[in-house]
């Protein structure tokens, strides 16, 4: 007989941020399904930014799988979990995105197209800017809003981990998996769930209210559960 519990797999589970978050923050009670690792990519094991490379990404996750792994990922760790299962199926036996952030899919549509009109220039001119100057850029071209520049040492160091990393449009993306996947959206934005639709084959639950953090909705340790038992 099986001693595994419900909602397990053989590889346990294996969490890719995207944020800069302690783990607990990130994923919150998502943390608690059965053997829950996180796996933490290059430059955020420490406090030292490093230029994002995917192959390097994805070699960091599938060093924390094992044989048959969930994989949870969020937001632009989404695009990068997809690739990795396409190339190691073996390890990575399911997908579970979190308003993954694969805009290459969705490009022409008009919404994915105005954000990358807003955003690609503040990434183009990131190494010319000061941290604190990237960040209040960035969160301008994200939100629309001229914020005050952060002054935290946590802030600042999120900024320069930001600045590292290109658009999530120009990652190569797959659009059909050969894994479950399931995608979590939050309902406030066109841009992510015209992405959950591009992902050919996917399961897709709508969990309204947090944003684009579906993982703080009350209801999706019971959603992401019920996905892995079936």
């Amino acid at each position: 007989m099986s001693d595994e519990r419900p909602g397990s797999r053989g590889g346990g589970t294996v969490f890719l941020h995207a944020s800069n978050r302690s783990p607990r923050r990130a994923w919150g009670d998502l943390l608690d399904l059965p053997d829950a690792r996180v796996a933490l990519m290059p430059g955020y094991d420490s406090e030292v930014a490093v230029r994002f490379d995917q192959d390097r990404w994805e070699e960091r996750l599938l060093t924390a799988c094992r044989s048959g792994s969930t994989v949870v990922a969020h937001s632009f760790g989404g695009a990068v979990a997809m690739r990795a299962a396409v190339r190691r199926p073996d390890l990575v036996a399911a997908l579970v995105l979190l308003e993954p952030a694969a805009y290459a899919l969705a490009r022409g549509h008009e919404a994915v197209e105005e954000h990358i009109r807003r955003v690609q220039p503040v990434l183009d001119r990131a190494s010319d800017r000061t941290a604190e100057e990237f960040a209040a850029d960035f969160a301008a071209a994200m939100s629309g809003d001229r914020l005050t520049p952060p002054l935290g040492a946590d802030a600042l160091l999120a900024a320069r981990r930001q600045r590292m990393l290109p658009g999530p449009w120009t990652l190569d993306t797959p659009s059909e998996l050969d894994v479950p996947t399931l995608v979590v959206t939050g309902g406030w934005n066109d841009e992510y769930e015209v992405i959950a639709a591009r992902i050919r084959g996917a399961r897709h639950v709508k969990l309204v209210g947090h944003g684009h953090r579906p993982q703080d909705h009350p209801e999706v340790v019971d959603v992401v559960t019920d996905f892995l038992v079936r």
